[in-house]
C-alpha cells in the first residue's frame, strides 16, 4: 500500500510541475501501476481520478465497489448503479471542489466512448495524454519490478530450453505456440504476455506474423517470439531456430543478426541516448549489406506493458538511466524466403546492460 501511495504522490507532483489539473485513468496498466487494481476494460464507466491536489477517487460500477475498496483502501471509492447515468456521478466528482478542471490528462488507451463522455462533462477543458506523466514515472524500474521481470524472463528461457533437441517437423505453427505457452504455465507463468508468434518458412520474413495452420517443414527457418507474465510484469524473447539443416545463406544471416544484437547490448551504458542502441545494431547490419532488410526499431521498453517507454529508435534522444528495461531485437527479413531475429530483455545496471534472458544465442537445429 505504501508503494502505491508513493506512486500517486509522484504523479500528483508531476501534474503540478506540468500545470495540469487532473489525470483520468480507465482500466489499464497505468491504473494498475498507481493503485494496484486492474481489470479488463468493459462497457461500464470505471475511472481513477487523480487531481493535482487532494484525494484521488475511483468512480466504479456498484458491482466493483467492494473489490476496489479492498484492493485500494487508501483511495476514495464512489459507486454508481446500473440504472443510473454514470455521467451524473462523473459531473459531481469533477466539480466537487467548486471548480471544473481546465487541463486534463487522459489514459492513452481510453476507449473513445469514455473520452467523449469526459468531453460532454468538461466541454471547455483541454485534453492531452497521460503518457506525458506516466511514461516517465514507469521507465525506471525498482528492484522489486526488476525481480519480477527476471522471473518472467527465466520462465521464457526455460520454454526455449525445453524445445532444444525436440522434433517440430510436421507441427503447425499454432500447435508449437501452444506447446511453448503450456511450458511457461507449467513453470509458474500467470499467463502469456501477448499472442505467441511462431513464423515458419517464408512466414518468418514477416516480423509480426501470427501463428497459423502452416505445417513446419524440413529446412524451414522458424522465428519464435513469445513471453509471459509474473506478478503483472512481462517477459519478451525471440529465438530463431531451423528445422533440419540450414542453408549457408541462413547461417550467414544468422551470424550477422547475432553480431548486431551482441554489439548493441555491449554498447549500452547509462547516459547514452536511446537512439544509439538502434544505431549500434543497424551499423552492423548495414555494413553487411542488409540495411534495407532491417525494417523495425531495435527495441522497446517493457514492464507492466510489453511495449512501453523507452523506445530504441532513431530520433529518440532520451538518455538511458539505471533501472530502465527494454528489448534489443535486431532482425533481417528476406521477403518470400526467411527472416532472422534475436531478442533479449536488458536492464541498465551500473555501467552496463544486464541481460535478463540467459538462453543460448547459438543457432539451434531441431528435427
Amino acid at each position: 500500500m505504501k508503494l502505491y501511495k508513493k506512486r500517486v504522490k509522484a504523479a500528483q507532483q508531476e501534474l503540478a510541475r506540468m500545470d495540469q489539473d487532473l489525470m483520468v485513468l480507465f482500466p489499464s496498466s497505468n491504473m494498475r501501476y498507481l493503485s494496484g487494481f486492474y481489470d479488463e476494460p468493459g462497457e461500464r464507466m470505471l475511472f481513477l481520478l487523480v487531481p493535482t491536489i487532494g484525494q484521488s477517487t475511483f468512480l466504479v460500477p456498484e458491482l466493483y465497489e467492494q473489490q476496489v475498496s479492498q484492493v485500494c483502501p487508501f483511495i476514495h471509492v464512489r459507486a454508481w448503479k446500473d440504472l443510473e447515468d454514470p455521467r451524473t456521478l462523473l459531473g459531481e466528482s469533477l466539480t466537487a471542489g467548486g471548480r471544473r478542471p481546465a487541463r486534463v490528462l487522459v489514459d492513452d488507451g481510453m476507449w473513445a466512448s469514455f473520452y467523449l463522455m469526459l468531453q460532454s462533462v468538461l466541454p471547455d477543458a483541454q485534453f492531452s495524454l497521460a503518457s506525458r506523466i506516466m511514461g516517465t514515472l514507469r521507465m525506471e524500474k525498482s528492484g522489486e519490478e526488476i525481480g519480477l521481470l527476471r522471473k518472467a524472463g527465466s520462465i521464457a528461457d526455460r520454454a526455449f530450453e525445453a524445445l532444444i533437441g525436440t522434433s517440430i517437423e510436421g507441427m503447425t505453427e499454432i500447435s508449437l505456440a501452444a506447446r511453448i505457452e503450456e511450458t511457461m504455465r507449467n513453470n509458474g507463468a500467470e499467463g502469456i504476455a501477448f499472442e505467441t508468434l511462431v513464423a515458419s518458412g517464408p512466414n518468418s520474413a514477416l516480423p509480426h506474423h501470427r501463428a497459423g495452420g502452416r505445417k513446419i517443414r524440413s529446412g524451414d527457418v522458424v522465428v519464435l517470439d513469445y513471453g509471459c507474465r509474473v506478478g503483472g510484469y512481462c517477459s519478451d524473447i525471440t529465438r530463431t531456430v531451423v528445422c533440419g539443416n540450414p542453408s549457408e545463406e541462413v547461417r550467414q544471416v544468422y551470424r550477422i543478426v547475432q553480431e548486431a544484437q551482441e554489439t548493441a547490448v555491449q554498447g549500452i551504458l547509462p547516459g547514452i541516448e536511446a537512439q544509439m542502441v538502434d544505431r549500434l545494431a543497424r551499423e552492423v547490419i548495414e555494413k553487411s549489406g542488409y540495411g534495407k532488410q532491417f525494417i523495425h526499431r531495435t527495441g522497446h521498453g517493457i514492464g507492466i506493458d510489453v511495449h512501453e517507454d523507452p523506445y530504441m529508435v532513431e530520433g529518440n534522444t532520451l538518455k538511458l538511466q539505471e533501472g530502465m528495461s527494454f528489448s534489443v531485437e535486431p532482425g533481417i527479413y528476406l521477403e518470400g524466403k526467411f527472416g532472422i531475429r534475436i531478442e533479449d530483455i536488458v536492464v541498465v545496471r551500473g555501467k552496463k546492460a544486464d541481460r535478463i534472458n540467459g538462453s543460448t544465442h547459438e543457432l539451434q537445429l531441431l528435427a
